[in-house]
């Protein structure tokens, strides 16, 4: 059971990963599964060949993963709507392919790793669940500092409206690469805990297209421009296979049906349709206070309805 909770973590903050760019920046990105690749790659060659320990290892997955995702950010960035979606789909067919070919990444065979260590202390799924939520914590924290800074603000302004931040002084290409690395980093460090959770890392496992799916589709369910969103998506995503294990193929068509409701009639997410009591439950005392609610337009509409302006 701790190992069935730490994979959901694993989403969740795989999840808070595509959410920087999809949520904040405004960005699509349909090739996050390479970057969970290069950071369980890293992680598990690391562990295998200098027998590292576990917290090293994570931290030099995403390191890894970010460098990557610096350079990638540096190409993509200048594309723009559905080129770039095209774009990084065609990066995680790439790294899938490099994986599944290169014989210094073991194939399919896969990489088979000892018991995981912190501080020279072998832990077991416990231990690693405890680690793992350490980890969800600290990215949580960061995201929530994140988006609350000068830097979220740049994020939020070039993704609701691009010329009238660029007109304010916000530099589009540094803005957006920064969000580019962060977000890779993030989904590095959940690649390289999925990889050790698991103690195996296979071309069959991360050369899978539908690593990225799942992780875009956990970002939009849960709403990627509200902190608990990943977390309710990641939850989802992880969750319905095991819930569905008889019927796998069930999982991935309700999959679909989820996320074709959530941008029907909740286009910002679960998050937003959860908050939304609490919402009405803040008017309602600012009425009965003298005050004037505002009526916000939810992020990510407010996005969807900037892009189609540019597009």
């Amino acid at each position: 059971m701790a190992a069935q909770i730490s994979l959901v973590i694993v989403y969740i903050i795989a999840a808070q990963g595509v959410s920087i760019l999809s949520g904040y920046t405004g960005l699509v990105s349909v090739g996050h599964g390479g970057f969970l690749a290069i950071g369980a790659y890293a992680a598990a060659l690391l562990m295998k060949h200098l027998g590292i320990n576990l917290i090293v290892c994570v931290v030099a997955g995403a390191v890894a993963s970010g460098f990557v995702g610096l350079l990638m950010g540096l190409i993509f960035l200048r594309l723009a709507g559905p080129f770039m979606a095209i774009g990084t789909l065609g990066f995680a067919f790439f790294v899938g392919t490099i994986v599944n070919n290169v014989p210094y990444f073991e194939g399919r065979t896969g990489i088979s790793l000892p018991a995981n260590q912190v501080l020279g202390i072998k832990i077991g799924d416990i231990g690693f669940y405890y680690v793992s939520v350490i980890f969800l914590a600290l990215v949580t924290l960061f995201i929530f500092s994140l988006v609350r800074s000068s830097v979220g603000r740049a994020f939020k302004a070039l993704r609701d409206s691009e010329k009238a931040a660029q007109s304010s002084g916000v530099n589009r290409l540094f803005y957006r690469t920064l969000a580019f690395t962060i977000s890779a980093t993030i989904t590095g460090a959940a690649g390289a805990l999925n990889g050790l959770v698991a103690h195996y890392v296979s071309a069959e496992v991360y050369s899978d297209i539908w690593y990225s799916v799942d992780i875009l589709v956990a970002a939009v369910v849960g709403g990627s421009a509200m902190l608990m969103g990943p977390i309710l998506g990641g939850a989802f995503v992880a969750l319905l296979p095991y819930f569905f294990e008889t019927l796998a193929d069930f999982s991935f068509i309700l999959k679909g049906v989820a996320l074709i409701a959530v941008l029907m009639f909740a286009p910002a997410g679960l998050g937003d349709v959860l908050a939304r009591p609490f919402r009405a439950i803040r008017r309602r005392q600012l009425i009965a206070a003298g005050m004037r609610p505002l009526d916000p337009v939810a992020p990510s509409s407010r996005a969807a309805t900037t892009s189609e302006g540019q597009h």
